[in-house]
């Protein structure tokens, strides 16, 4: 656990009084500039241990042995208010069990702790010695049944956390902290023969007033105590819940008690409905009660209050909620609430139909949990895929029974909720399409993993623990910026991630560099030398890094001879953007990214020499042509740089342009049928030819090796031409990202002279059709040949 403290430095200037002197003038004072320096030390504290002499004895029964070996235990710890350690048995790797284990026995002859010297009954026992000097720790006691004993002598194992060893102020970075521990044990004359086993767990909390780490179910008692817990700390809590058993949480929110089960996939589950909403909030919806991102605003109760109805109207873009009345007849699970997307993911997702293009990062699930993933390969798909529950009866069986307890909780759409105990969805946190979401749906006689629910239907929700790692991000000589879901994480920085959860991330060179590969400690990376990756968070902490290199060649000097069949790399030199050139099977060669121009501001002005134009765009008219939405604009220069990487071809989406500003201003009216003779293309490349029937885009996706959707989309070291789906801009933000893509020719179209051609990519089809220009598109170049 870190804590960060930030000191107050303070200036303290100094009066400067003016005075003359006869015959001699007053000096006159220059302005003066104050330079300031901030530097903070976070607090960190750690506990390393080395053992003297290990704690391994060979005892006759009716003795009593002490001293079994030594460990010196050295906390280093820069927190101004001092360390606690704490103390628990571990022994059979599980929280709480204090006892001495036999290797072959049963359990039934383990040695329990106590501190006796003789008698009938075995039993074992700890002391701890604070090593002297400028750090001397104080060893502490603990009151049992109204006497003190302190851990100074022999003393039992601890079954819960209890403090040790402490100190009260910070210690230096090689001295240290340092305390000794020894074990005795007293084996009766009863005691059968074998060799047995035990461990004591020690860990260091700061500063020294904070309470014990939480390793156990019973020492929980609100949903929101996951939020904090480490990953070591999930899995002993995990470990001391037993299967087919429930155990009862508080959600501090509204103070409603929810039983939650571990299940067979080993992961922790609420075994009801969310139901949040049906009482009144007692608090504000924020990061620490809600799984809200941390750059999420916060929802006053009010607001959330104001999402309460009784029957839906089918938005997308206003959040709804339905408490249900009545309880599941097969899981005896109350209905819970019922939440549209826009509730469910608090908030997040509220854009109309066809414009979503994220997975929920944000829901209305307690701190420490979240919505599940979808689809068949989703926690979801995982739970279906296991024996235990792999029936539409097991799903809905009771914990106690073996079942994982899902309800039949119905849905609302345009009305009040219905089909109560006849079907029932749960939202997942995977996005379908721009619409809907995958859910798991059941009815009485079967059970989907793949279905998909608009977002402006109202269904159950079932929240899963999260377990949380930390993931740090390193930047290579070249890397610029390092996306992890949509979020930019600075080079060191941290962010948190979940084990066997898959996150996009996404690596963007500095000017004149390309992407070379990805590497990390632990997890899985799908593709490590794809700019785009899919990495797959492993059980421990890690290090992620983007690796990159220089290019040296520039795109405005290629020649035909330059591109072959295999990837090149070649930089534009208005802004140093890098792309990958490749001759692609209709004998052409084509950048294999989308144009970026604009997305850093120029500094060099646009002309014949750079760009594939006759005139002269000024940097600063250029740069006054970048947007954040579109105005629907035929006459005026708009482009929007956007964010984000295609899942499939894995090159980013680039930037979106309007037709004046693709066509380097040349084409600015509302009518006008002209083919285009400049754009934004680098020189030596200009636009591809859209006619419907001997266009360069038509003849592409003719050829057998791009003739539909998959292969147009694929990536190029898979064969495909590696076309995104970057989605448009209208009257407003870019939308469709991840569902379309589209992209400027130079043929306008004589029949509609507002229009012009463009090819068209979706889910399952690719066409040449037009469109207004006064909307934003994806720009691809070829080489002029």
């Amino acid at each position: 656990m870190n804590r960060y403290r930030t000191g107050t430095g303070i200036i303290t200037s100094v009066g400067i009084v003016s005075f003359a002197l006869l015959g001699v003038s007053a000096p006159t004072f220059a302005s003066s500039v104050t330079d300031e320096i901030n530097v903070t030390i976070p607090s960190s504290c750690s506990l390393t241990s080395v053992v003297g002499s290990a704690h391994t004895s060979t005892i006759e029964t009716g003795v009593y042995q002490d001293d079994i070996g030594e460990t010196t235990f050295k906390v280093f710890c820069n927190d101004s208010e001092g360390f606690s350690v704490y103390a628990v048995g571990y022994a059979n790797d599980t929280f709480g069990n204090n006892t001495l284990k036999p290797t072959n026995l049963t359990s039934s002859y383990a040695i329990a702790t106590g501190t006796a010297t003789n008698g009938d009954t075995s039993n074992w026992a700890m002391k701890l010695t604070a090593v002297t000097g400028t750090y001397a720790p104080t060893i502490h006691s603990t009151e049992e049944n109204s006497n003190t004993y302190s851990f100074t002598s022999y003393h039992t194992i601890p079954s819960e956390y209890t403090k040790v060893a402490s100190y009260s102020s910070n210690t230096d970075a090689t001295t240290g902290s340092s305390f000794k521990s020894t074990y005795a044990v007293y084996a009766s004359p009863t005691q059968p023969a074998d060799s047995y086993t035990g461990k004591v767990k020690y860990t260091i909390v700061h500063p020294a007033s904070e309470l014990p780490p939480i390793e156990s179910i019973s020492q929980m008692t609100y949903m929101q105590d996951f939020k904090d817990l480490t990953a070591e700390q999930r899995v002993s809590v995990l470990n001391s819940m037993q299967y087919d058993t429930t155990y009862n949480l508080i959600d501090n929110r509204d103070n409603k008690t929810y039983q939650i089960a571990r299940l067979k996939d080993d992961n922790i589950w609420m075994a009801e409905n969310l139901d949040l909403g049906r009482t009144t909030l007692i608090q504000d919806l924020t990061s620490a009660n809600t799984n809200l991102d941390t750059n999420v605003t916060a929802i006053a109760s009010s607001t959330f209050n104001g999402w309460i109805k009784s029957s839906g109207t089918e938005s997308y873009i206003t959040a709804e909620l339905i408490p249900v009345t009545g309880t599941d007849a097969t899981s005896n699970t109350p209905y819970g609430t019922l939440y549209n997307y826009c509730a469910v993911s608090a908030g997040t997702i509220c854009s109309g139909s066809g414009k979503n293009s994220n997975d929920a990062a944000s829901d209305l699930c307690p701190a420490g949990w979240r919505l599940p993933t979808g689809g068949s390969t989703g926690e979801f798909g995982t739970i279906y895929g296991l024996t235990d529950y792999n029936t539409n009866a097991k799903m809905r069986a009771p914990i106690a029974d073996g079942g994982a307890a899902f309800a039949l909780a119905g849905y609302f759409g345009n009305s009040s909720p219905n089909y109560q105990d006849s079907s029932g969805g749960y939202w997942s946190s995977l996005r379908y399409d721009g619409w809907s979401m995958y859910y798991l749906y059941l009815t009485t006689s079967n059970v989907s993993l793949t279905s998909r629910y608009y977002r402006s239907y109202g269904s159950a929700v079932r929240c899963v623990a999260k377990k949380p790692h930390s993931l740090a991000v390193s930047y290579s000589t070249g890397v610029s910026g390092i996306r992890v879901n949509d979020v930019t994480v600075p080079d060191g920085g941290t962010i948190e991630v979940e084990e066997g959860i898959s996150y996009p991330i996404t690596m963007t060179p500095s000017a004149g560099y390309r992407f070379d590969s990805w590497s990390a400690q632990s997890g899985v990376i799908d593709s490590a030398n794809s700019q785009m990756i899919f990495y797959t968070a492993g059980d421990s902490d890690t290090t992620i890094t983007a690796n990159a290199s220089y290019v040296a060649a520039e795109i405005q000097n290629l020649s035909s001879s330059n591109c072959t069949t295999t990837a090149s790399y070649a930089k534009d030199n208005r802004d140093g953007h890098v792309y990958t050139i490749q001759r692609l099977a209709d004998g052409k060669c084509w950048m294999m990214e989308n144009l970026d121009l604009g997305r850093t501001e120029l500094t060099t002005d646009l002309t014949s020499s750079n760009t594939n134009l006759t005139n002269t765009i000024t940097a600063a008219t250029f740069n006054g042509w970048k947007k954040t939405s579109g105005s629907s604009t035929y006459i005026d220069g708009e482009f929007i740089p956007v964010e984000g990487a295609d899942s499939i071809s894995r090159t980013l989406y680039g930037t979106l342009y309007n037709y004046c500003a693709t066509s380097a201003g040349t084409i600015c009216t509302n009518s006008n049928s002209s083919n285009a003779t400049s754009d934004l293309c680098p020189a030596g490349w200009r636009l591809p030819t859209g006619d419907t029937a001997t266009g360069e885009f038509k003849a592409l996706y003719s050829l057998t090796d791009y003739d539909n959707s998959t292969k147009m989309r694929a990536p190029i070291t898979s064969g495909g031409a590696a076309f995104a789906f970057a989605g448009y801009f209208d009257i407003s933000a870019p939308v469709s990202q991840g569902d379309r893509g589209s992209y400027w020719s130079s043929t306008g179209n004589e029949r509609f002279n507002s229009e012009t051609y463009l090819l068209g990519i979706g889910t399952s089809s690719v066409s040449t059709n037009s469109t207004y220009r006064s909307s934003g598109r994806s720009v691809r170049c070829v080489l002029d040949t």
